[in-house]
């Protein structure tokens, strides 16, 4: 295993321990039982920042994938220790493999908690501003349909006094758009596809596009509600980024100090002896 990836593991499981808030006894109710056994809401909260494409994702949206992946889960689970699959040699040998990696993640996370302060991360947050220029956004929703013709027969609609939402509830194959009207909240001009952009940022509030906007994904009619300049973020929200940031660096730090009081010596792939390396 190499340095970088030792790093990234590290990194991964301290994000994921920050990232994930702690729930108080009577927020973290009982989900689903299986044969007897309850799964709580709090694992199917694990479970989602395990994975980053859903780390940002509210629960809501994907609640009924993680616990039917959960649920179909214990039911393999309880198999397995009906044949006493842990004595299996080769399960052994994979908890072993387990328990090392959990091992290093852990002592790693550990040192990085303790070498990066909250002082430490603030005065990169400060640095971090004075290099961020105003950056101007649009409020915008969206109605995604799979051709022209589709997309033009949404602007009728509207023409006619459909609400956007309404619509985008009713026609978008975006989905998230069926439940939230469209809404893509505030986007800045290098958050999504340059035509979707160019057309959204010649848009005054209020406005809706008069043609459809061709992208890689299908056929837009997009609206913009509000322009604003962004404001930096704000400590809270630039804190996660910034902590991995720095981790990422103290970890290759940590890696790098342990390599150089360290007694290594190196084989070639056959086992004889290989050229030593220099150390920096």
């Amino acid at each position: 295993m190499t340095n970088r990836s030792l790093g990234a593991i590290a990194l991964a499981a301290l994000m994921t321990a920050t990232a994930l808030p702690a729930l108080a006894a009577d927020a973290d109710p009982v989900v689903a039982t299986v044969n007897g056994k309850e799964i709580h809401r709090s694992y199917l909260l694990e479970q989602q920042q395990g994975i980053p494409q859903l780390r940002q994702v509210p629960l809501e949206m994907v609640y009924d994938q993680l616990l039917d992946h959960a649920i179909t889960g214990q039911l393999i689970l309880e198999q397995a220790n009906k044949q006493k699959l842990k004595d299996d040699p080769q399960v052994k040998a994979a908890f072993k493999d387990a328990e090392t990696r959990i091992l290093q993640q852990a002592f790693l996370a550990k040192q990085v908690d303790k070498d990066i302060s909250e002082d430490a991360i603030k005065a990169r947050y400060e640095e971090m501003k004075k290099t961020m220029p105003p950056k101007e956004e649009v409020k915008a929703r969206h109605i995604l349909v799979d051709s022209e013709d589709l997309a033009k027969a949404v602007i009728a609609d509207l023409k006619s006094g459909v609400s956007f939402e309404d619509e985008a509830k009713a026609k978008t194959k975006d989905p998230s758009g069926k439940t939230n009207g469209g809404d893509l909240g505030y986007i800045g001009k290098d958050e999504t596809v340059p035509e979707f952009s160019e057309a959204a940022f010649k848009l005054k509030p209020g406005e809706v596009t008069q043609t459809p906007v061709k992208t890689q994904f299908g056929w837009h009619v997009i609206k913009v509600e509000d322009r604003r300049v962004a404001p930096p973020p704000t400590y809270d929200e630039a804190k996660p980024q910034i902590k991995g940031e720095l981790a990422q660096q103290d970890v290759q730090k940590i890696i790098d100090g342990l390599q150089k009081t360290a007694s290594i010596k190196r084989f070639k792939a056959d086992g004889t002896a290989a050229e030593a390396k220099a150390k920096n």
